[in-house]
């Protein structure tokens, strides 16, 4: 991870890591097991953390850019972003295809918990 992506979602995460909400999936969902471990969210978009919002997004974006850029080989536009996603003991996150124009993705592990 970029150091500047890195310092602007550990920052972030930091700040509001005990403010996530529980995230609703749509019916039939497969990708992630809700029904035996439901997941989380602190949403860089959400204004009422502090210091999320649209400019946090922004800057996670341009922080980003050119790096994905590098592994693509393509020119890419910002599309979704969601924020920090808590998987909660249990969870699982299935091998699967993300839907259009979501074709590449990136996730960066910011903080893990691991029962060894």
């Amino acid at each position: 991870t970029p150091e500047k992506v890195w310092k602007l979602i550990s920052d972030f995460w930091d700040n509001n890591k005990d403010n996530h909400s529980p995230e609703n999936w749509f019916t039939g969902n497969t990708y992630v097991n809700t029904w035996d471990s439901p997941t989380s969210m602190v949403s860089v978009e959400s204004s009422g953390l502090r210091g999320g919002g649209g400019h946090l997004k922004d800057a996670i974006w341009n922080a980003a850019r050119d790096t994905m850029q590098e592994w693509t080989g393509e020119e890419l536009t910002a599309c979704s972003m969601y924020g920090i996603r808590v998987y909660h003991e249990g969870a699982v996150l299935s091998t699967h295809v993300d839907r259009l124009p979501l074709v590449s993705s990136a996730i960066v592990n910011v903080a893990q918990d691991v029962d060894e």
